[in-house]
């Protein structure tokens, strides 16, 4: 049988190109990823947040005695033992460089291991795990430890829509870190 073309009048032929046309681009469009959503820890420090990744957090403990290290950094509020183990008791509000916390109370976040060293975080308050979308240009650049800023669910915030800095656990804790030995000593 030969191949006979047929002929589409150039008023249909538009239509039938600007219908596939939207067609790939839906398809295209249902093909692109998601938001990227991150999931956090959300602490309150007075009237901000801060979010760490759940993944950096092992557990949380509501604030314990601590032994002081004389000498230490301003952020190092001591030592204090759990389980077994060692844990340097950092305050985060003054790791982030902001004013020390005038409450007595708070939460201690139990770190995952960072190398040798195990580190715990002292907060104001634990709002509670959530996920969050960071914010493409939230107006704010971002700090030595913050990578970015998230809006906090109304329901940890009170009801309002509060900024929340995402906490970079590791860029935090890496002036806390032991200086490496050099080799032979």
């Amino acid at each position: 049988m030969p191949n006979r073309g047929v002929l589409v009048p150039p008023p249909r032929a538009a239509r039938i190109l600007e219908q596939r046309t939207r067609l790939l681009a839906a398809r295209g469009a249902a093909a692109a990823p998601a938001e990227a959503r991150l999931t956090v820890m959300a602490c309150q420090l007075e009237t901000e947040f801060y979010g760490l990744p759940l993944g950096a957090v092992a557990q949380v403990l509501p604030l314990m005695a601590w032994a002081p290290v004389p000498g230490a950094l301003p952020a190092v509020l001591g030592l204090f033992s759990h389980a077994g183990q060692m844990f340097c008791l950092l305050d985060l509000a003054m790791a982030l460089g902001r004013a020390a916390p005038q409450g007595e109370g708070g939460h201690v976040l139990l770190l995952r291991a960072a190398g040798p060293r195990r580190f715990a975080l002292r907060v104001e308050r634990v709002a509670g795990a959530t996920e969050v979308t960071p914010l493409q240009d939230p107006g704010r650049p971002a700090e030595r430890a913050l990578t970015g800023h998230a809006l906090t669910p109304p329901e940890l915030a009170g009801g309002r829509r509060a900024l929340l800095g995402l906490v970079d656990s590791h860029r935090l804790l890496q002036p806390f870190m032991a200086p490496a030995l050099p080799s032979g000593a």
